[in-house]
C-alpha cells in the first residue's frame, strides 16, 4: 500500500485552487492572484470526485457551492481557504495520496474511500475533497483537507483540542525521557 501526505503551502509557492484544478482536470481561477489554471488534459485519468462534508455545515459555505459541480464547489472552497489565510508562508490544506487496491471494482474503491473519509475526517467536522484517478492500471485519490474547522464566519483555529464523547479535552500523558 502507498500512501504520501504533504501540507500544501504558500512558502513554496504553491497554489492551493491551482492543486485542486489538477487533481479535478479542471479549469479554476485563483481569485486572490487573478490567475487561472486549466488542466483538463488529463480528463479521462478522472475516475470520481466528491466534496464531502461534514453534517453541519455553515451557510457561507453552503451558499458557496450549492447548485455548483464538485470541481466548481472545490474551487469555491479553496478560493475561501486562499482568501482566509494571510500570511505569505501559510499551510493552505493537507494531502494525502492513496493507492487503491486494484483487486476491487472502481464502485467498491469508491465506497471504500467514503467510508474512510466519514469514519475519519467529516464525521471530525473536516471537509474531504477527494478525486480518484486511474491512469494505466494505478487507482489512487487525491486528498485535500483543510486545516481548519469550519465556523458560522470562515474557518477557526488550526489547533483543535481532541475532546473525547463528554465533550472534555482529552490529555496525552508520556513518560519522562
Amino acid at each position: 500500500m502507498f500512501v504520501r501526505a504533504q501540507v500544501i503551502s504558500r512558502g513554496v509557492g504553491r497554489s492551493i485552487v491551482s492543486a485542486a484544478a489538477y487533481r479535478h482536470r479542471a479549469r479554476m481561477m485563483d481569485e486572490q492572484a487573478g490567475t487561472s489554471f486549466s488542466y483538463r488534459g488529463g480528463r479521462a485519468e478522472l475516475v470520481h470526485e466528491e466534496l464531502a462534508l461534514p453534517t453541519q455545515i455553515p451557510e457561507w459555505l453552503r451558499t458557496a457551492i450549492d447548485g455548483r459541480t464538485v470541481a466548481a464547489a472545490s474551487e469555491a472552497l479553496w478560493n475561501a481557504v486562499d482568501a482566509f489565510e494571510k500570511r505569505a508562508d501559510a499551510q493552505l490544506a493537507r494531502e494525502l495520496i492513496i493507492a487503491l487496491p486494484e483487486e476491487l471494482t472502481r464502485a467498491e474503491n469508491i465506497a471504500l474511500v467514503r467510508e474512510f473519509v466519514r469514519d475519519n475526517l467529516t464525521s471530525k467536522g473536516m471537509v474531504a475533497d477527494w478525486v480518484y484517478h486511474d491512469k494505466d492500471g494505478n487507482p489512487h485519490i487525491h486528498l485535500m483537507t483543510t486545516l481548519r474547522p469550519l465556523t458560522q464566519e470562515g474557518f477557526g483555529r488550526k489547533k483543535v483540542a481532541v475532546t473525547g464523547e463528554d465533550g472534555a479535552p482529552l490529555r496525552v500523558v508520556t513518560p519522562d525521557r
